[in-house]
């Protein structure tokens, strides 16, 4: 990934989701002026609907570092993934401790970063990148062209 300089602004959209014998991902990355930036899924083993969802964030986290975002606002529709990275609620269950710490700690190298919970309707892209990917088709797109927010 190029160098990109500073004032990239990110809204990112994020969702997981479990089917039968496996689990998905998936990410959709909008500039300010919501063209779409980057778009990115990935097959997960089997796990819980919370692991998936934490799988969704952790994708987010990741174009945001390939992207070299100086500020984002993730969007997900799971309450506990936003709570839970917004600090309002603990990480009880063992099995979102790991995840959980992983996103923290690639959180931390976004200066400027918030979470956002919203309605499923509005999470639709990010769930079907997530189903397609638990399906076992797998899509990456990255358009740098379009990552600037602002006239250059």
């Amino acid at each position: 990934m190029p160098n990109l300089g500073g004032d990239t602004r990110l809204i990112i959209y994020a969702d997981g989701g479990i089917a039968r014998d496996r689990a998905g991902a998936g990410a959709v990355a909008l500039n300010l002026r919501r063209q779409v930036v980057a778009l990115e899924n990935r097959t997960l083993p089997l796990m819980t609907n919370n692991e998936a969802e934490y799988g969704g964030l952790l994708l987010a986290l990741e174009i945001a570092a390939a992207l070299q975002a100086d500020e984002v606002e993730i969007r997900l529709d799971s309450e506990v993934v936003v709570g839970q990275m917004a600090g309002r609620w603990a990480v009880n269950s063992p099995k979102l401790k790991s995840p959980h710490q992983q996103a923290c700690a690639l959180a931390r190298a976004i200066p400027r970063i918030t979470y956002k919970h919203i309605p499923r309707e509005l999470n639709e892209v990010a769930d079907a990148l997530a189903t397609e990917a638990a399906a076992g088709r797998v899509w990456r797109l990255y358009r740098t062209d379009t990552l600037r927010d602002r006239d250059d």
